[in-house]
């Protein structure tokens, strides 16, 4: 076991080296665990209005204890509601905030802490604490020596304010990843609008694409209180959903919806994988993408392909969607016609250019 002043000065610069990719917080987390007997360690955050509780980085605990605690014991941990009496920053041991004697006739001592994971204790420290949230690095250890567990709750008010300060940084790296600046720009040179929304709705982010299509009038508006509003009431129950942290997606929801100038727009929704300290910060992220149904990429060509191929403006219309990539479904959507009328008007755009196929269009078209 390391020494206190040794193994705070260790785990300080594994924060660090974590944040920075010279190791990772699991390396972090199997040295914090090092410091207690049979210590098992785990960065965890709670809403105290739900009784499940998020547990991604753990080191010690199996599979079975860390879907148990999550699931059910967090709800009885007789610790968790005492936190919120515990300064922030201030590491504590649970015999301080929860009496002993009191924690031996629990249900989450009992079943969960002394019967699967063999320990007596807990020593932890709330790093961030925001509205009814917590995020917190504890550990348990079978050790029920209380002046041991002070000494280690001491050592976890020195590393508070550098996981503070660690979790901060993430969060301002996640906002400005280059990847998302490169996504964004990407999708502005197709025309297609890309929002970032977080927890209640808010909109984070958009591109010039996403502005230029709201104020013509398509069907999503960032209101005054900064929260997206979507005119398709299927998708608004869909991103309150996946904006909330029970939004488990499986596959992206896409709807087709109508803009104020009666054009049509498909808007997918996305939940994305964000780090585990940027979601309990800024809650979950959904990439709102919203791409004209009627493409127009074709405009500087239009008299050309009605006087070569005789085209009319309905069959220059439909080419240019299927060219972007819609599918005829959606374009009989779009345009609120049925299905076989777009087939009708696909075999005439065929017969017309000399193609047999989507591909022959796309390829005489895009050239």
């Amino acid at each position: 076991m390391l020494q206190s002043k040794d193994a705070s000065s260790e785990l300080i610069d594994l924060i660090y080296g974590s944040l920075f990719g010279e190791c990772n917080w699991q390396d972090f987390l199997d040295r914090v665990a090092q410091t207690s007997p049979n210590g098992k360690a785990a960065l965890h955050y709670h809403d105290l209005a739900s009784p499940v509780a998020h547990v991604p980085y753990v080191s010690g605990f199996s599979r079975t204890e860390v879907d148990q605690f999550s699931s059910h014991f967090a709800a009885v941990n007789p610790w968790i509601p005492r936190l919120s009496f515990v300064p922030v920053g201030q590491g504590v041991c649970g015999d301080e905030i929860f009496p002993r004697e009191d924690l031996f006739k629990s249900e989450f001592y009992n079943d969960w802490l002394k019967g699967q994971a063999q320990c007596e204790t807990s020593i932890g420290v709330s790093i961030i604490r925001e509205e009814t949230r917590t995020f917190v690095l504890s550990t348990c250890t079978s050790s029920a020596d209380p002046d041991f567990n002070k000494e280690a709750a001491g050592r976890y008010t020195i590393l508070a304010p550098h996981l503070k300060r660690a979790f901060d940084f993430i969060r301002k790296r996640d906002l400005l990843a280059p990847e998302r600046q490169t996504t964004q720009t990407l999708f502005d040179s197709i025309g297609v609008g890309l929002i970032y929304v977080s927890e209640q709705g808010r909109a984070r982010q958009w591109n010039k694409s996403a502005e230029a299509l709201m104020e013509a009038g398509f069907p999503v508006q960032v209101a005054p209180s900064g929260k997206l509003e979507l005119q398709c009431e299927r998708s608004t129950a869909v991103l309150n959903f996946l904006t909330s942290r029970k939004g488990v997606q499986t596959r992206p929801h896409t709807a087709i919806a109508n803009g104020k100038n009666k054009a049509s727009y498909r808007i997918t929704l996305l939940r994305l994988q964000s780090d585990a300290f940027t979601e309990f910060l800024e809650g979950p992220t959904v990439a709102v993408i919203v791409e004209p149904m009627v493409a127009t990429p074709l405009n500087e060509r239009r008299d050309f392909l009605m006087e070569a191929y005789k085209l009319t403006a309905t069959e220059i219309r439909i080419a240019s969607s299927i060219a972007s990539g819609h599918s005829p479904k959606e374009v009989a959507i779009a345009d609120h016609i049925s299905y076989e009328t777009v087939r009708t008007h696909l075999r005439n755009i065929y017969s017309k250019l000399g193609v047999n196929s989507r591909v022959g269009l796309v390829a005489l078209l895009m050239r």
